[in-house]
């Protein structure tokens, strides 16, 4: 680093627990160098999004994700009027200035995860939870006794599994949100998150905007993290999986896909663009 620095006694301070590995580090540098100490460590954005923070010495994927920073000696301000608070605050020439940096584990990327912009990440949560499909009593037989008759009000239901995806996307620069107004209520055209074509539903996005401290020119003043929601609808049937756009039919019986004008309920689509950052525009 261009930055000197000391590490100072009782650091680090590791912690191991159910989100993985997290650390803290603290050092000593000039006062002055803090804001160059911080790009260092949490990494100078580019155009295209920039690198992440520094890694944790012998573990690649725990890196470092913020950074504090205050006097060493809080007692020794400079002695000079602050006139202004929008302008003026304390400073502590030519002394020190504690930092404390704080680590944690990244998810390592997946196989079936889409690709990224370098210096973003994704994290990743799974939830369960079921669609209750009511089913006509006609057609079906007992399987001990096929000649008596089912009752017409039998109350027969079917209870198909739903699987919700939760991907969080970080330090995202220019949200493409051309891409998540158009394709909300679509369903994947091709296998994406491992779900076969049909069975995944995007049902929306959150955005959190989250400000930086702006160390210099090449860093943007916030980046935003983007959080998507997928439901996936995958009905096993006779070896066969159907998802969104197939119900189930008494004659024959089975699963089929209805379309209206030649058109089906949901329509499908790319989802990569929902990770590739928008357009710069002029």
């Amino acid at each position: 680093m261009a930055v000197a620095f000391r590490e100072l006694g009782g650091s680090p301070v590791e912690q191991y627990g159910a989100d993985g590995f997290s650390a803290w580090r603290e050092f000593l540098i000039a006062w002055e160098d803090r804001d160059q100490f911080a790009a260092e460590v949490l990494g100078q954005a580019a155009q295209c999004g920039g690198r992440g923070g520094v890694g944790y010495p012998g573990k690649p994927a725990v890196r470092a994700v913020s950074v504090r920073l205050e006097p060493f000696d809080p007692t020794r301000p400079d002695h000079k009027p602050l006139a202004d608070l929008t302008r003026d605050l304390n400073s502590y020439s030519g002394s020190f200035a504690k930092v404390k940096v704080e680590y944690r584990t990244l998810s390592a990327p997946r196989p079936e995860d889409p690709k990224t912009p370098e210096g973003t990440y994704l994290t990743y949560r799974m939830r369960f939870s079921a669609e209750y499909v009511p089913l006509v009593a006609r057609g079906w037989q007992w399987v001990d006794n096929p000649a008596i008759p089912v009752p017409d009000d039998l109350q027969i239901t079917l209870s198909v599994p739903i699987t919700e995806h939760q991907i969080t996307w970080h330090r995202v620069v220019r949200p493409p949100w051309a891409a998540i107004r158009a394709l909300q209520g679509k369903v994947n055209a091709s296998p994406f998150l491992g779900a076969a074509p049909g069975t995944l539903l995007l049902e929306g996005a959150d955005a959190d905007k989250q400000f930086q401290t702006g160390f210099d020119a090449l860093e943007p003043e916030m980046f935003w993290r983007i959080h998507y929601v997928f439901r996936e609808r995958a009905v096993k049937f006779g070896g066969q999986v159907y998802g969104w756009n197939y119900h189930f039919r008494e004659k024959p019986a089975g699963w089929a896909a209805l379309v209206q004008n030649g058109r089906p309920l949901y329509e499908s689509a790319d989802f990569s663009p929902l990770f590739q950052f928008a357009a710069v525009q002029d």
